[in-house]
């Protein structure tokens, strides 16, 4: 018997890592959509270096395909799409339309691997029948500078959860959870499942909104950041305190003392601190994951008459960044 099928769409750090959990789980086929490392990995394979994982020079996946198309076309079913790639929100075309030539309905469940709040209900619209797992991602990843693997650093982890469908039969859905993260412990991973992934999405976000966009903002890590004024921490607990509001508006569990543990896990990182993938973006000029970080939490407080005139703030200036970003001829007006 044939075994099933998985495709990792999003071959950068975080989905790199998952590929390769998945491919030394030895449970599924791995397939891979590799767009801007195509060429290394189809001829030299993947490579992982990692303190947890080992490392491993060339691991071979079943397919490695350059779009989403290309895999559709090879006729190849898929039982689970992991998403990895970056969370833009207005991008066009979308990650439903990325999707829409491999989903099988009945059998393909979604998996995002992404940040931010606000990525499953889009999703929900275009795939009414199919099972979207949600996870928050607590690992460190980077590609290789060659291009054709990954680097894991710090911890690996995920928090995983089915994001319930109207209707959907739930005993069907945790199933289909429960298989993947078989699948994904026995390739070592770290699975923490929770039947109420928004609350654990949002207080990941709590977490974004202050480091990626201070550090995005000030082009500095934490540490430095730190370091700059007496103002620079307390900014950090407003920030975090008003997403925290807009979360607790919402019916979300935000545990108590939620604020100072994401804190205390930044600041006791050693000097320099944390770097971010938002900052990276910003300082490559590539597309920043505004809108899901920073942007849904905005709205929804204004939706919910939360003020959030900090978060506000922060938004306004990473979004304006972006836009210099993507329209060159603004940035030299």
């Amino acid at each position: 018997m044939s075994r099933e099928s998985v495709l990792l769409f999003g071959l950068g750090g975080i989905g790199g890592i998952y590929a390769c959990i998945l491919q030394l789980s030895g449970k599924c086929d791995v397939h891979v959509v590799a767009r801007s490392n195509y060429n290394a990995v189809k001829e030299k394979g993947f490579k992982l270096v990692s303190p947890k994982f080992g490392n491993h020079e060339s691991l071979k996946f079943a397919g490695v395909w350059k779009s989403t198309e290309d895999a559709a076309a090879a006729g190849v079913r898929f039982s689970y799409i992991l998403c990895a790639n970056k969370a833009l929100l207005d991008a066009k075309p979308s990650l439903s339309d990325h999707l829409r030539p491999i989903v099988t309905p009945g059998l393909t469940s979604i998996v995002l691997l992404q940040n931010g709040v606000g990525a499953e209900e889009p999703l929900h619209a275009s795939f009414p029948d199919t099972t979207i797992i949600s996870a928050v991602v607590w690992t460190g990843g980077k590609p290789l500078p060659t291009g054709d693997g990954v680097e894991q650093f710090n911890r690996e982890g995920l928090t995983i959860g089915v994001d319930y469908r109207q209707g959907g039969d739930k005993k069907e859905e945790d199933a289909k959870l429960a298989k993947l993260v078989e699948w994904l412990t026995a390739g070592k991973g770290d699975c923490t499942v929770t039947e109420d992934i928004q609350s654990e999405r949002w207080v990941k976000v709590i977490w974004n909104c202050c480091w990626n966009s201070l550090t995005t903002a000030t082009r500095l890590k934490t540490g430095p950041f730190f370091d700059s004024s007496s103002q620079a921490l307390p900014l950090c607990y407003t920030i975090m305190e008003e997403v925290c509001a807009v979360a607790k508006a919402k019916g979300l569990t935000i545990p108590d003392g939620t604020v100072e543990k994401l804190i205390k896990q930044c600041t006791d990182v050693p000097y320099p601190g944390l770097p971010s993938s938002m900052m990276a973006d910003n300082n490559a000029k590539r597309p920043m994951e505004v809108e899901v970080i920073l942007g849904t939490p905005v709205r929804e407080g204004q939706r919910l008459g939360v003020p959030v005139p900090t978060l506000t703030a922060i938004y306004t200036i990473v979004k304006a960044l972006d836009y210099g970003n993507l329209n060159a001829e603004a940035a030299k007006a």
